[in-house]
């Protein structure tokens, strides 16, 4: 099934926004949020799945209580804009456990990342031991992050 012959309803939406907002409750619970059957629930399910809307269902950890008490935002300029030069910053970027955020951007930059890591020390072993070593890499501007005032994964779906 293709992205355009799926139309989410209105029990869809409310079961993805259920799903966002806590995806370890019960069926029985999901399907009572959803307004439908504990079955359909199963059924509706498999369906957004099978069909990408629902990529995975995660657990969402807590990056400071977990140790990793810095967070970076890197805009990342490259040298050229040549096959083999995006493609050697993407293969780096899809290896690095510490970019948790990887976005193609207009402006003056061509990428940004988030980096998590356990702490400032850390943050420039990442940045000296892979991001400067990439030679696709024509500049970076790092800012480290004060606050999150907010960092959610939940997505605005339509209030119904």
């Amino acid at each position: 099934m293709k992205q355009a012959d799926l139309s989410l309803d209105e029990a869809d939406q409310r079961l993805l926004r259920a799903l966002q907002r806590d995806a370890s409750i019960s069926q029985a619970e999901l399907a009572e949020q959803a307004g439908v059957s504990p079955s359909l629930v199963s059924r509706r399910l498999a369906r957004l799945k099978e069909t990408g809307v629902l990529r995975a269902v995660v657990g969402l950890v807590d990056a400071e209580r977990a140790g990793l008490t810095c967070s970076a935002i890197i805009r990342v300029r490259l040298k050229d804009h040549a096959a083999a030069s995006v493609k050697a910053f993407r293969d780096l970027v899809t290896r690095m456990n510490e970019v948790t955020l990887c976005v193609m951007l207009t402006g003056e930059a061509d990428y940004l990342l988030k980096i998590v890591a356990r702490d400032l020390p850390h943050f420039q072993q990442i940045v000296q031991s892979k991001l400067l070593r990439c030679a696709a890499i024509a500049h970076m501007e790092s800012s480290i992050v004060l606050e999150h005032l907010k960092d959610t994964t939940e997505l605005p779906l339509e209030e119904v």
